[in-house]
């Protein structure tokens, strides 16, 4: 298999500079630094990729997928250090990470081990017309080449091993830039790999800046997968659109949940209050505006104040800590300017959890009621513990203000009756909803996740996500070699009348004009 050509590269390559540094969200302290790759390095590194790429894309997918099962056993062996390096840079508790990022890359690991194997297999597909019966046609699955990888800091394990793993298990090469908040994660993802017994350069990772998953974009990649803010990711489509090379992107939500009165409302506050304020709030799949049907208002209400207000927000090295520190102080000012602009705007406060004292980026985990339209938290993406609770008076008003958002990631609805479930879920503007149920479906390694509108573009994960990875080809080779075809040159009256015989043969709405002119349509095929 040919290196597939590389696509132009921008003659105007940013140049990364600043240094990266892995910082504990709980306390500041830099407990990792890396130099920041220049533009060079991100040429070199891509370079490199196209280099390794014909050995690996050569390979059995069989073998790649036996990489995966190697890599999953490494990581299980390892689990407990991969979630605390996720917890300190992170600052989720590690509980939380050896669930979030640890196992759901286990999942993935082990699922395309064994179901990209099966698909990617070239198959014969059948062929349509009695003119094309004599072919045959096989569907071939390709890799694109060199893919870059822009992974994000929320879950910066799962979402970069997300990307990664289906990409490799289809042949790609693969330069992954993690967030510089997070860069310790990704790096530990690729020792795992190498562990697992990766072939040189097949997967390097490169810890920089905004400026260096800019130059990863312009440096030569085949294709591009992004996870990060919509004002980005409109950068990366624009570099990618001027290139034409593709890519995916998953970006910001404003997830709405759904709450109808005959819920379990109990079970309702306990599942909600995990999918909003786990990892702190900072989930793109969060359920961020959460409505309720007017007669269960109150109700639910105090469930969910009750759960709130009992959360532990605690540094993640603190024993029982449940909600943590946000990635950086400058995260939680955002999230303090939007929760000023609600209660300026007359907005309540429900629950407030406990925060603790010291400490620039805790923001207690906070529920708002009395919000309008206008407010921030109705109409922006809140990344972080603030969510506020919006009566409706029917099905149709919550279906109408779930989508008024310029988001479309996912959404949550909660009934007892699956059918209404099932039916509003159907109507809700979403790449993927969750009846009694939030976030899981972001972590499920065989359903497709990504969002419609603001929130990206393309899928991840589950089949979907491989095809996302691959390049359809479709060979034609002939079942039986002929002198010459009909179609082919030697146009005149016989041609027309063929052709008119063979148009109507295969498409007059009446069975005799099919009929009629058979004769013409075969003594033109044998060309007599």
């Amino acid at each position: 298999m040919a290196t597939l050509m590389p696509p132009r590269v921008s003659q105007e390559l940013p140049a990364p500079a600043r240094p990266v540094e892995s910082r504990d969200p709980a306390t500041g302290e830099v407990w990792k630094r890396y130099d920041a790759p220049s533009t060079l390095d991100v040429v070199r590194a891509v370079e490199r990729a196209r280099e390794a790429h014909p050995g690996w894309a050569n390979r059995p997918v069989a073998e790649r997928a036996a990489m995966l099962t190697r890599f999953r056993r490494a990581l299980y062996e390892r689990r407990h250090e991969v979630a605390s390096v996720v917890s300190r840079e992170n600052g989720k508790p590690a509980s939380e990470a050896l669930m979030s990022e640890v196992f759901v890359a286990l999942e993935y690991a082990q699922y395309y081990a064994g179901f990209a194997p099966k698909r990617l297999r070239p198959h014969v597909a059948p062929t349509r017309t009695m003119g094309t019966m004599l072919k045959k046609v096989t569907i071939e699955y390709h890799p694109h080449g060199v893919v870059g990888v822009i992974a994000p800091w929320n879950y910066p394990f799962q979402l970069a091993a997300g990307a990664v793993i289906p990409a490799l298990v289809a042949g790609n090469t693969v330069v992954l830039k993690p967030s510089e908040f997070t860069p310790t994660s990704a790096v530990l993802l690729g020792e795992l790999f190498a562990q697992a017994g990766l072939p040189a350069d097949v997967l390097q990772v490169i810890p920089g800046d905004g400026a260096a998953g800019a130059a990863l974009v312009q440096a030569g990649v085949n294709r591009v997968h992004f996870t990060g803010s919509v004002a980005t990711g409109r950068k990366v489509a624009a570099a990618c659109g001027a290139l034409l090379i593709p890519c995916s992107l998953e970006l910001g939500g404003s997830d709405a949940a759904i709450i109808f009165a005959d819920a379990d409302l109990e079970r309702a506050a306990r599942g909600l209050s995990w999918g909003r304020f786990s990892n702190a709030g900072q989930t793109c799949v969060a359920p961020k505006r959460i409505f309720i049907e007017q007669r269960a208002f109150d109700a639910f209400a105090a469930h969910f104040a009750r759960e709130v207000q009992t959360l532990t927000v605690a540094a993640a090295s603190v024993p029982g800590a449940e909600v943590g520190p946000m990635i950086r102080p400058a995260a939680a000012t955002m999230l303090e300017a939007q929760f000023a602009d609600a209660i300026a705007g007359g907005a309540k406060v429900l629950a407030r959890a406990k925060a603790p004292s010291g400490g620039e980026g805790f923001f207690p985990p906070t529920v708002l009621v009395n919000v309008t339209p206008e407010m921030r938290v109705m109409r922006e993406e809140t990344f972080g513990p603030l969510v506020p609770l919006v009566p409706v008076a029917d099905e149709a008003e919550a279906i109408m203000l779930a989508n008024r958002t310029e988001f479309g990631l996912s959404a949550s609805v909660w009934t007892r009756d699956a059918e209404r479930g099932r039916r509003v879920a159907s109507q809700l503007e979403a790449g993927s909803v969750a009846v009694n149920d939030a976030v899981l479906t972001a972590g499920m390694s065989n359903l497709p996740h990504g969002g419609v509108k603001a929130s990206g573009m393309g899928r991840s994960h589950g089949e979907l996500g491989l095809m996302e990875c691959v390049e359809p080809r479709a060979v034609l080779t002939d079942r039986v070699v002929s002198p010459r075809q009909p179609w082919w040159f030697r146009y005149g009256a016989q041609y027309d009348a063929t052709a008119d015989a063979f148009l109507t043969a295969l498409h007059a709405p009446s069975w005799l004009a099919r009929v009629k002119v058979l004769g013409t349509m075969i003594r033109g095929l044998r060309g007599g």
